[in-house]
């Protein structure tokens, strides 16, 4: 069941987005756009979880925040926000990101806006796994990869 913390937060996240996307913000585009904001560690474990698609099982592996600690998503050359461009990759091994969560951190540094990062396990395999079952795939010989952490990347 979603709490009222849960739906607030993502009526602000798709607002945020639609705001973005719309261009009805109105800054100068050779500025960049900043926003800051101020949150409590579940809340901003939420909203990192929505912002990037995260599982709940990966969420629940996340840790709050500590007292006047912050994360930083900025905005990559491809237009693709991510937490590895200001953030080490030691930073978020210590904040609960697992290494698929890394990967995908380090590609959206350096992807276009809108390009799929299919290869990442979370995108599609973490709600369509059934898909696998088809009769189209039957006579595919292709096999995805064991390790995940090779191919989010």
């Amino acid at each position: 069941m979603l709490s009222k913390g849960n739906l607030n937060l993502t009526g602000f996240l798709e607002s945020l987005w639609r705001d973005i996307d719309m261009k009805r913000l109105h800054h100068d585009p050779s500025h960049d756009l900043n926003f800051i904001i101020v949150s409590h560690g579940l809340t901003a474990r939420v909203f990192l979880m929505k912002w990037f698609k995260w599982t709940v099982e990966q969420f629940e592996h996340l840790n709050n925040l500590g007292n006047c600690e912050f994360r930083v998503i900025e905005l990559g050359n491809g237009g693709e926000y991510s937490l590895a461009i200001h953030h080490t990759e030691e930073e978020m091994q210590e904040w609960g990101l697992d290494k698929d969560m890394i990967a995908d951190q380090k590609w959206r540094a350096n992807a276009h806006r809108g390009e799929w990062n299919g290869n990442c396990p979370w995108y599609l395999n973490a709600f369509f796994d059934h898909l696998d079952d088809s009769d189209d795939n039957e006579d595919s010989d292709d096999e995805a990869p064991s390790d995940s952490s090779s191919i989010c990347a």
